[in-house]
């Protein structure tokens, strides 16, 4: 969670402090699956998220009129309104769909959601928990917000839609399970749904429309041809323009390309160029698939990139060796190895002849059959060493800018030691929240690189360090961010690297405890345990123990809990480190009644904190000894120190869930003291703080604050 403090159990792990107490009894961090909009509904933002739509649309009419039937009336519909759209790669699906859902968008006045949802290409799949997270904030709801669980994403989600028009399209689905969360569940709504498969499981139990698109008919593919190459020019050469059409076999994709490549060479007639691609046929069906006309498109494929210049051939073989669908133009420089602005115009002139298409925000994907072929391309023209060089150059750009990101977003925390060769455009990241924008756009791509990096074990390590940020994000990544730790485990053992094998296997052992998984967290916390061993690690011990008593306080076992962090506690080495670990020795103490020893340990943890000039933390820190005082009976100083907390709290930009922590512990001890109306005060500031985070907890707060106000 964004409020709350990033500390690490070693030097290394991204970790908090055990659950906080108040008075004794637990303060969970946020039951934010319970979230509740303040805002007033007609506030709410109205995303308009569709790409841009192709100029030269053609044909589907019949398609866009039964769409057009699927509209909702102003009676309302009984319930959401699916159309899935299926048919065979290359055949326009999203063309079709994005055109009709620009031509109706006014249709829905509270917005239009879109998310290509990668179930067809090169890269894995997109979570549903990763789509749901992004249209919530585009909904209105800030990142610290959005619920963790998919369940309570999917509510919420649901809730915000309830009542409202609006469009969601989504693009090629992989299943109809992964389509299953980012339905609305109220009328009103309308869901497109774009796929290579049918989506059986759409039609039968969500009822969905099914409206399959075929190749292009012979009349719509004249009026493509028209559209782009002008009527003049189809006009004197029919029987050519109709051996284009089946020399392409009716692939709007195939289509498109070829007639774009047509369109600039004006002094070539159509039939000339029929007859080069004809005679470019080698027999390679690297493309083909049953009754798909696969070998007919890669001839085609072949005949429009033999025509790009030598450079442009170059980076399009390149952008074959790339793992992602979508990528940007640093990604492009590196894989190339060429400067950023060359990298640029090389790929406009690519998207010109449609072999790329421009994402917006200097960006570009590749359809997944033309990833296919510059792959094949790089395998036909490049020997291994060349390839082999690319994506080291590729995969070092991404690992070497994720570090660099990850630095900025958790400064100070250790990293796996290892050295990557300079590649690639440096990128500027200004800040921390610049760090973190890149490593969310890039979070596909670097699951990507990091699959395909098993000849690139530097790169492997590295990324699976940097997989940390996900930690601060929705729960639906923390089980990508538990691939990319055993996955950068892998590297490490198959490298022979123990020392980054001890450091991974503390990242991952968190992980999976924030997963709930606590038998195989502590069996890699052992593991680490024996490797720093043998290493004579003392930092990795310390990771480890604290890693075990983390596990012992989840499960309620205090008294081994703080025999781990007794163990840990001499191998800390002092600064943050060592203040977690009396934090969490306070915090057991609490849990045991023992209310001297909680004192020691916090106000020994508050001396490190400032020590180590760990703002959040001192506040932290002050509430830790507040709590203690409490269980000896000392309410006035302990009122001293909450205040101080509160104080600090309020200057500290995201740190409301602790502000209203603090000021619940002040509450408790004003109460106790007799200061009722103080005490209500602050129950009614924390629980407006909590009510977008925790509803219940907020409800507690109120109810409390009612009767200290009324007694």
């Amino acid at each position: 969670m964004a409020d709350e403090p990033e500390h690490e159990h070693g030097t290394g792990s991204v970790r908090n402090e055990v659950p906080g107490t108040v008075a004794g009894s637990v303060v969970q961090a946020g039951s934010i699956g319970q979230l509740v909009l303040s805002a007033p509904r007609e506030k709410l933002p109205v995303p308009r998220l569709l790409p841009p739509a192709v100029r030269d649309f053609a044909g589907r009419d019949d398609q866009l009129g039964r769409l057009d039937e699927l509209l909702p009336g102003e009676d309302r519909p009984a319930a959401t309104v699916i159309a899935a759209v299926d048919g065979t790669a290359g055949v326009g699906k999203t063309t079709l769909a994005v055109r009709w859902a620009h031509r109706v968008e006014h249709r829905f006045p509270d917005g239009t959601l879109f998310a290509d949802l990668r179930g067809y290409g090169p890269s894995a799949p997109v979570h549903p928990g990763s789509v749901l997270t992004s249209f919530l904030r585009v909904l209105g709801i800030e990142e610290d917000r959005v619920p963790a669980g998919l369940d309570a994403q999917v509510s919420l989600y649901r809730s915000l839609l309830a009542g409202r028009r609006v469009l969601v399209l989504l693009d090629n689905a992989g299943s109809a399970e992964q389509v299953r969360p980012l339905l609305p569940g109220a009328p009103g709504c309308l869901v497109l749904v774009t796929s290579r498969a049918s989506l059986t499981g759409l039609l039968v139990a969500e009822a969905a429309s099914q409206l399959t698109v075929d190749l292009f008919s012979r009349a719509e593919a004249d009026v493509l041809l028209r559209r782009i190459l002008g009527s003049a020019r189809v006009e004197e050469e029919p029987e050519a323009v109709a051996d284009l059409v089946e020399v392409c076999v009716r692939l709007p994709l195939a289509l498109r390309i070829a007639a774009t490549r047509i369109a600039t060479r004006r002094h070539t007639s159509v039939a000339e160029v029929v007859a080069d691609i004809v005679a470019d046929r080698t027999g390679l069906d690297v493309l083909s698939s049953s009754g798909d006309g696969g070998s007919a498109v890669r001839t085609v494929f072949d005949w429009s990139y033999t025509g790009l210049a030598g450079e442009h051939a170059r980076l399009f073989r390149r952008l074959g060796l790339h793992p992602g669908a979508e990528f940007g133009v640093p990604a492009a420089a590196a894989v190339a190895g060429v400067d950023v602005g060359t990298a640029y115009r090389q790929l406009d002139a690519l998207a010109e002849v449609h072999l790329v298409e421009a994402a917006g925000g200097r960006r570009y994907r590749l359809h997944d059959l033309l990833h296919a072929y510059a792959a094949h391309r790089a395998e036909l023209d490049d020997d291994p060493d060349e390839r082999h060089h690319a994506r080291d150059r590729l995969f070092s750009w991404y690992a070497r800018t994720a570090r660099a990101a990850d630095r900025l977003v958790f400064p100070g925390l250790e990293a796996p030691a290892v050295e990557l060769p300079p590649s690639g455009p440096e990128l500027p990241l200004a800040d921390r929240s610049a760090a973190l924008a890149w490593l969310t756009t890039e979070q596909a791509n670097l699951t990507a690189v990091l699959r395909a990096a098993t000849e690139h074990p530097e790169a492997a390590l590295v990324l699976a360090g940097t997989a940390r940020f996900l930690s601060l994000r929705e729960q639906a990544s923390w089980s990508v961010r538990f691939e990319a730790e055993s996955l950068g485990l892998a590297a490490a053992r198959a490298a022979g690297n123990r020392a980054a094998e001890a450091l991974l296997l503390g990242f991952r052992g968190d992980t999976l405890a924030d997963l709930g998984r606590w038998d195989a967290a502590e069996a890699d916390f052992r593991r680490q345990l024996e490797l720093a061993a043998g290493l004579g690690d003392p930092v990795r011990q310390q990771v480890a123990f604290s890693g075990l008593g983390q596990l012992r306080f989840l499960q309620q076992r205090y008294a081994e809990a703080r025999e781990f962090y007794r163990r840990a506690l001499p191998r800390a080495g002092g600064g943050r480190p060592e203040a977690v670990i009396e934090c969490n020795l306070s915090r057991i103490s609490v849990r045991l009644g023992e209310f001297e020893q909680a004192r020691d340990h916090a106000e020994r943890e508050l001396a490190l904190r400032r020590e180590a000039a760990d703002d959040v933390g001192e506040a932290y820190a002050l509430c830790d000894v507040a709590v203690a005082l409490q269980g000896l009976g000392d309410h006035g100083t302990a009122i001293e120190y909450a205040d101080q907390a509160v104080t600090r709290y309020r200057t500290l930009a995201g740190t409301e869930s602790l502000l209203a922590q603090a000021l619940e512990t002040a509450a408790t001890s004003l109460e106790h003291t007799g200061d009722r109306t103080r005490a209500a005060h602050a129950l009614t500031e924390a629980a407006a703080l909590l009510e977008n985070r925790d509803a219940d907890r907020a409800g507690t707060l109120h109810r409390r604050a009612r009767e200290l106000g009324s007694g």
